[in-house]
């Protein structure tokens, strides 16, 4: 899909290769944006996106943005990682509960100060309350 002449298009849909290669942060960034203006007006690849990352949030630390994604990678397994400012890192998973835990407890441990305000929450399904994947490290 991608080439030295790539085109601006947004009426032809990405393949699972660079959807995942852009959820995990790996696609350059010229290409990230075709692909990013194509995810603006095609529903099925945004839809396709959101099936890759089932869990996908951003807490609002005192350190800036902070966020935290699942990704299911072709190979079956499951990426759990973080990133903001000063750190990035992740460790692969068979299960999403398995990954799921690995962010929650790796938060924490990060930033136990931090107590989830309004604008943490999920980043891609409003429809998911946030006092159900929000975490603090009180609870």
């Amino acid at each position: 899909m991608f080439s030295a002449h790539t085109q601006r298009r947004t009426d032809v849909h990405h393949s699972g290769q660079e959807l995942e290669s852009y959820s995990l942060g790996r696609l350059p960034r010229c290409l990230a944006g075709f692909l990013e203006e194509h995810l603006l007006v095609c529903r099925q690849c945004r839809e396709r996106l959101r099936a890759i990352e089932p869990y996908n949030f951003v807490h609002y630390t005192i350190d800036g943005p902070f966020y935290s994604r699942v990704t299911k990678l072709e190979t079956g397994m499951l990426l759990a990682r973080h990133w903001g400012r000063s750190v990035e890192g992740g460790k692969e998973f068979r299960t999403y509960q398995g990954a799921k835990a690995y962010l929650v407890r790796t938060f924490v441990r990060m930033f136990p100060e931090h107590t989830c305000k309004a604008r943490c929450g999920s980043t891609n399904s409003p429809e998911i309350s946030e006092s159900a994947l929000c975490f603090t490290a009180g609870r």
